[in-house]
């Protein structure tokens, strides 16, 4: 989703531009706790459409991710030289073509670190999603604490979890930054 605002945003169309300049203003000015109450309880009321507290969780989320991934995308196409598009153009590239093999490469390779920032932010949003009574991790300690009145070691627990989860993530994030960065090197010599 996030690459597709990020898409809109840089649209030479008017309409879909300003379109996805309000999705992302919206959705990174609203609250994730506000709109996740609001999308559980507020949106049955008014529009008679029940989720479940799964897929309103995904729903809203997701919501949130892409309009930070998007406005982070579209700093990437921003960023890519004017030239090299052009470039592409006079070889006879398609849009599509220009975009899978000149500017995707490119805004993953810059963006890669920062991307892998607001995944593990979004990781740790889940928590938030127990105000829906969404067994996700930190409610189903609250569950336990209710039962066995043990809050410093399952606060523990969870955190732990939570480093197992994210770990891997940081680990490959680095790896691959490091690979970037060793064949930034290799070019310019």
């Amino acid at each position: 989703m996030g690459l597709l605002v990020a898409f809109g945003k840089t649209s030479k169309v008017f309409i879909i531009r300003k379109f996805c300049c309000i999705y992302v203003d919206f959705f990174r000015m609203m609250p994730i706790l506000i709109m996740l109450i609001w999308l559980y309880y507020a949106l049955p009321i008014a529009t008679g459409m029940a989720f479940g507290a799964f897929e309103t969780g995904i729903f809203a989320l997701s919501l949130h991710l892409s309009a930070y991934v998007g406005e982070l995308i579209r700093s990437g196409i921003e960023s890519i030289p004017k030239g090299e598009i052009e470039a592409a153009k006079i070889l006879g590239l398609s849009r599509l073509q220009i975009i899978h093999r000149i500017m995707l490469p490119q805004i993953f390779r810059k963006l890669l670190s920062p991307l892998t920032g607001l995944y593990i932010e979004e990781i740790k949003n889940t928590t938030i999603v127990s105000v829906i009574a969404l067994n996700e991790l930190l409610h189903t300690g609250q569950i336990i604490i209710s039962q066995t009145y043990r809050p410093l070691e399952i606060y523990t627990a969870i955190a732990i979890m939570f480093i197992i989860i994210l770990i891997p993530l940081i680990v490959i994030s680095k790896k691959f930054e490091y690979a970037t960065f060793i064949r930034n090197i290799e070019c310019e010599h």
